[in-house]
């Protein structure tokens, strides 16, 4: 699937089915971390379906999504090919090099990125919640939006 991709067209992609019959149940601190940290956020998400990481992630996702009330609104997700490109070239416009990618931002500025999956003992839903916290927004800030996507 290359370019806009929605949730449900994910859902009914034949090959991705599997995927959403075991449902994820993310935890329930980091939810609503999340939660608390959500006002104003959008989410880029670039994705392949052919990727084993996208696959793992992308339904795990969604179950975060749900649960710390991140609406369909709040979600861009982009389809690209096993070069990393989409016809828009979004992909490319924010340096995507992995798949997954998850680019949270506020405002039209990026807040940070997972990146293809977190780090070992991590959960998505923590890297998310670390994304997000105040403190660390406050250091991106006063750095000039300098802090590295992964700190």
């Amino acid at each position: 699937m290359l370019g806009h991709v929605t949730r449900d067209e994910l859902r009914v992609y034949v090959p991705w089915q599997p995927l959403f019959v075991e449902a994820y149940v993310p935890d329930e601190s980091a939810i609503a971390a999340i939660k608390a940290n959500a006002d104003g956020v959008t989410v880029l998400l670039i994705v392949a379906t052919w990727c084993p990481d996208s696959k793992r992630e992308v339904p795990r996702f969604f179950a975060i999504m749900d649960g710390a009330g991140i609406s369909e609104s709040q979600l861009t997700m982009v389809g690209v090919d096993r070069s990393k490109k989409d016809a828009e070239g979004l992909a490319e416009k924010w340096g995507i090099t992995r798949v997954p990618t998850f680019v949270f931002l506020r405002n039209g500025q990026e807040v940070g990125r997972v990146v293809e999956r977190t780090p070992p003992g991590a959960t998505l839903e923590a890297e998310i919640a670390r994304l997000l916290a105040p403190k660390r927004q406050e250091l991106r800030r006063q750095a000039g939006g300098g802090l590295p996507p992964a700190w």
